[in-house]
Order: C-alpha cells, then sequence, then structure tokens
C-alpha cells in the first residue's frame, strides 16, 4: 500500500468516518469516536480520527503520534499537569509512553500519524552505532524550552 496521497483540508473535514464507539476510559459524558485509517505501513499508522463532547483517560504505552487537529473545542491534559488546548489548525507531538486526559467540548477531527516506539528506538540504536563507526556523533534534538512550548498554549486514538 502506498503511502502517497494528496487531501485538502476541506476533503478531511468532510471525509466519511466509521463509527468505532467510545474511548475505554471514558470519565465524564458520552463520548463515540470515528475514523478512516488512510495508510498501515512498516509501524506507521495515518488516518483521520473524530471524537464527541466528553471527558476520558487515554495512554500511548507502545507508540507515539503526531497530530493536526481540524476542528473542534476542548483541551488534553498531560500527566505532568501541563494542558494543551485543541483547536483547529493546532499541531501535537506526543512521545511513546504518553499518558493524559481529553475534555472534549465541541467534536474533535484530527489527521494523525501514529508510529511504533519500537522501530524509532532501532533507528536511533542503528544510527548512533553507524556514527560511532564513523568517528562522528549524532545531533539530538533539544525539548522546546517553557518559553517557546506550544503545548501550555494550543491539543489518542
Amino acid at each position: 500500500m502506498s503511502l502517497a496521497a494528496d487531501y485538502t483540508p476541506a476533503e478531511l473535514r468532510d471525509l466519511a468516518l466509521e463509527p468505532t464507539g467510545a474511548p475505554a476510559r471514558v470519565l465524564a459524558g458520552d463520548p463515540q469516536t470515528a475514523e478512516h485509517v488512510l495508510a498501515v505501513r512498516d509501524g506507521l499508522e495515518i488516518g483521520v480520527w473524530e471524537v464527541t463532547p466528553g471527558e476520558f483517560a487515554s495512554a500511548k504505552p507502545t507508540s507515539g503520534e503526531v497530530m493536526q487537529f481540524l476542528s473542534g473545542e476542548g483541551s488534553i491534559t498531560h500527566a505532568d499537569g501541563s494542558v494543551t488546548r485543541i483547536a483547529p489548525g493546532s499541531v501535537l507531538v506526543l512521545e511513546p509512553a504518553w499518558t493524559g486526559t481529553w475534555r472534549v467540548s465541541a467534536t474533535v477531527r484530527k489527521v494523525y500519524t501514529i508510529f511504533d516506539a519500537a522501530p524509532v528506538a532501532a533507528t536511533a540504536t542503528t544510527a548512533a552505532t553507524d556514527e560511532a563507526a564513523a568517528g562522528t556523533t549524532a545531533t539530538q534534538v533539544a525539548a522546546p524550552s517553557e518559553a517557546s512550548e506550544t503545548r501550555g498554549n494550543t491539543a489518542d486514538i
């Protein structure tokens, strides 16, 4: 299956989704989810996901996720207590082992890419080994500082 696809934001907002039921750990309300998987390959899943208003706990024990919100309103409270505001256009990256709570006030729709933690770790180990053999060092991506962090200002399947 090819990962190449071309969708406009309007097409993603209007894409028909399949109902997938309630999140596993509902805390308040009756949130219902729906999704359309666009591609699955090599430890990646790409799709469109939606959830109706409510509150639920969520976790990513063995995978990470990159998401961009297309519509909706709410917030995500991370395990460290920081809060991400969900708004159309905002982007959020969740690292493997992430946990938190979603509070959805208006139906949220997002485009997501879920990645397995194991291939990422294996790739990093291979790259570090290759660089050590070549006498180079790995470039580390620094975490954003609190002053520049968007997570506190902006938003699992």
